[in-house]
């Protein structure tokens, strides 16, 4: 498998905001493992080398269905907030404009309460990591009441690359949000920014809140929904 030198998982996580995370192993690597790591990409906020563009999935609650071309609208607004941050040309997104999909891979968001440092909102971890590097889950307020109590918006990892024997990488991000909560300043200029990859800002002012999301090196055996089996 190929290894990354410390100083440049480093480099990533101080840029991205990815979450390196240890795994347990109770059994020697496998020589064949599928080589995750040759698609881990350092040098983009992007992350993984068959990403070619900033692309963003979304999914609504059922009760939010027949708004979803508002909902993708109101976050193309907040795309276009973000898109004016300092360091938007060097996260390296590419030359395609951004783009918001309708529909999240993975299985459906669990209606109970998130614990950012014990889920998984999305596929876990992947042998070939999606096109999305960033997952959003729009909630009304009654799922949104379950799911994030009196929480407006939080994140968890959405999916992980292997980028050594005994370390993943979060390569993309989840935020389960609120619908009333989309239009927030703080939604765009924190939350959305950090799910991106860069520096969260606050009032339009960036470094101000500095790297607000953790970025710790954790046992990967406390997270939790799916199983972190690797899928394609």
């Amino acid at each position: 498998m190929k290894r990354f030198p410390l100083r440049e998982l480093a480099h990533v996580v101080a840029m991205s905001g990815v979450v390196l995370a240890a795994v347990r192993c109770g059994h020697p690597e496998d020589p064949h493992a599928h080589d995750d790591a040759s698609q881990f990409n350092v040098h983009s906020a992007l992350l993984t080398s068959n990403r070619d563009a900033l692309r963003l999935c979304v999914q609504e609650s059922t009760s939010l269905r027949g708004s979803s071309a508002r909902i993708t609208e109101r976050l193309g607004a907040s795309l276009r907030t973000v898109s004016g941050h300092p360091d938007w040309e060097a996260a390296r997104f590419g030359s395609k404009s951004p783009t918001i999909e309708q529909g999240c891979p993975g299985p459906a968001l669990a209606l109970e309460r998130l614990e950012p440092k014990e889920s998984i909102i999305g596929p876990g971890v992947a042998l070939k990591p999606s096109r999305y590097r960033t997952f959003i889950h729009v909630l009304d307020e009654k799922t949104a009441d379950v799911v994030l109590g009196e929480r407006q918006v939080d994140r968890a990892p959405a999916e992980f690359l292997r980028v050594d024997d005994h370390v993943l990488a979060e390569v993309s991000t989840a935020l389960v949000v609120r619908e009333s909560y989309l239009d927030h300043p703080e939604f765009a200029a924190r939350w959305l920014t950090g799910a991106v990859g860069l520096q969260a800002m606050e009032a339009g002012l960036p470094g101000v809140l500095g790297d607000v999301f953790d970025k710790p090196v954790t046992d990967i055996s406390s997270l939790a929904k799916p199983a972190l089996d690797p899928t394609h």
